[in-house]
């Protein structure tokens, strides 16, 4: 998946760039007015070593696998591991259900924890990439 970007800062290789509406993505969405994706600021590598300069649009590369996994890791991984502590809770303990909703809370930091741990561990891999120069300011 490939997005537009508007370049606020460079920081060697890392590009510090704004959501725009110009953006593919923002163009087409219904959303468009009330977004709070318009204007966000996130990080992008120059691996090809571009011209770069604050103000200048890019184009970047998002590989949608990565996007997935990543919003699975977000949303989806603390919540399978709320089931599985509050399972193994129940299993182990009776049914106590104050025990069992504990230990799902504990599942769920668990799973926050990791999956906090993970991003920073492979924060250079699923950083977007920048493509193609657009436009310079």
């Amino acid at each position: 998946m490939t997005e537009l970007g508007k370049i606020t800062n460079i920081n060697g290789e890392e590009i510090t760039l704004s959501c725009s509406s110009l953006s593919g993505g923002c163009k087409n969405c219904s959303g468009n007015s009330f977004c709070s994706a318009n204007g966000k600021i996130f990080s992008a590598l120059n691996e090809k070593q571009f011209d770069l300069k604050s103000g200048d649009t890019v184009e970047i590369y998002l590989p949608p696998g990565r996007t997935v996994f990543a919003g699975f890791m977000v949303l989806i991984f603390p919540l399978i591991s709320f089931i599985v502590f509050y399972g193994l809770s129940t299993a182990i303990f009776g049914s106590n259900e104050g025990l069992g909703v504990i230990s799902g809370v504990l599942g769920l930091a668990v799973g926050f924890a990791i999956t906090f741990y993970y991003n920073k561990v492979s924060k250079r891999k699923n950083t977007p990439r920048i493509t193609k120069l657009i436009n310079k300011e």
